[in-house]
């Protein structure tokens, strides 16, 4: 790889949690970002863009055509997101894990950010993803991630790397939806101990990672009817109880009627996008939008076209403030944010 920046050590630098919801015959894919800083856009990403992937080293690396347009919710750029609804409503979310993936040797590598939106661009389901996924490779840019998918038909998975390879689990290896920053493995067997999961330990209100997986695990459990309250308020109240003093995002996809709902910490009011509202066509502009908009309701008509000189101020803004406050030694930032501000213009409608 060209570029090394090292996150310093692992520790809750990026407490995220996430986790699908289902009731009354509809279900949704929620998650908190907990992370030093708020800063970044909202993508409106287009199908029938050509792109090849970034950076990794290869003679030839990697190049796709996308199928389907997303949005998605972006800190590092566009084409870099932390996660996001495509319009054939899949959905993917990323969270810090404690492992990195094995060095990759195949010219089919991405980046931990740009594998969320190759699979975006592609695929409609997590099927697609399960059988397309074991040939690809992650090379870390910036972190270790793992993931939380979503689809249309209520299918889930969680992908991570643990053990020294990627691991895969869904159905009935999948038999609670929820990830937070500790291996799935590891944070089942900590919820087995307690309540309600064949242990007698009592549900902890406390801000580390199996907590959080244990809470948000018990409140799944107890929410039975839309009856009690309709299901993304739900959603959001279970976010609030995991949320902790640096949550930035907490973002709610339901999925069945392509709606995304968001607050940020600055703003709470809630924001809606409709996919329904929105043009994925490429001979269309790419779309963005501050996250930290302090408009409310529904965002759909307020994009405007995407900015290069915009993403390359985001870049430049999230490497300098995470460096100040020692969440990233880096050599060499600058170029790397000046490549990755550079990126997009690579990608070309077909």
């Amino acid at each position: 790889m060209f570029y090394l920046l090292v996150a310093a050590g692992f520790r809750q630098i990026q407490a995220c949690t996430a986790f699908v919801m289902r009731g009354g015959g509809t279900f949704l894919l929620a998650k908190n970002l907990d992370w030093s800083v708020g800063d970044g856009y909202v993508f409106v990403n287009k199908r029938g863009m050509s792109k090849e992937a970034f950076s990794t080293g290869m003679p030839s690396p990697l190049r796709w055509t996308s199928k389907y347009g997303s949005v998605t919710f972006n800190q590092f750029g566009r084409e870099f997101p932390l996660g996001g609804m495509n319009e054939a409503r899949l959905v993917i979310e990323e969270l810090n894990a404690p492992e990195s993936c094995p060095p990759a040797g195949s010219p089919l590598t991405l980046n931990e950010f740009q594998w969320i939106q190759y699979h975006l661009d592609n695929h409609r389901s997590v099927k697609e993803v399960l059988k397309n996924d074991p040939g690809l490779k992650i090379s870390r840019l910036l972190f270790n991630l793992h993931y939380l998918i979503a689809d249309r038909k209520g299918n889930t998975a969680v992908i991570e790397c643990a053990g020294g390879k990627m691991t895969y689990h869904t159905g009935d290896n999948l038999p609670v939806p929820v990830l937070s920053n500790n291996s799935y493995e590891e944070s089942l067997r900590t919820l087995r101990l307690h309540r309600g999961f064949g242990g007698d330990r009592v549900v902890s209100s406390g801000p580390e990672s199996l907590e959080r997986f244990v809470r948000a695990a018990t409140l799944l459990e107890d929410y039975r009817s839309p009856a009690q309250r309709p299901l993304p308020d739900h959603a959001f109240a279970v976010l609030k109880s995991v949320e902790q003093d640096d949550t930035q995002w907490s973002i709610v996809y339901y999925l069945p009627r392509r709606l995304i709902f968001f607050k940020t910490r600055a703003h709470r009011r809630l924001k809606i996008i409709s996919l329904d509202s929105l043009d994925f066509s490429c001979k269309s502009p790419v779309l963005m939008l501050p996250v930290d908009t302090d408009m409310a309701r529904n965002l759909s008509r307020n994009f405007a076209a995407y900015d290069p000189k915009k993403n390359r101020s985001l870049l430049d803004s999230v490497f300098r403030r995470l460096k100040d406050l020692g969440e990233l030694t880096a050599l060499p930032a600058d170029d790397l944010a000046r490549k990755m501000s550079d990126y997009p213009d690579t990608c070309r409608c077909r």
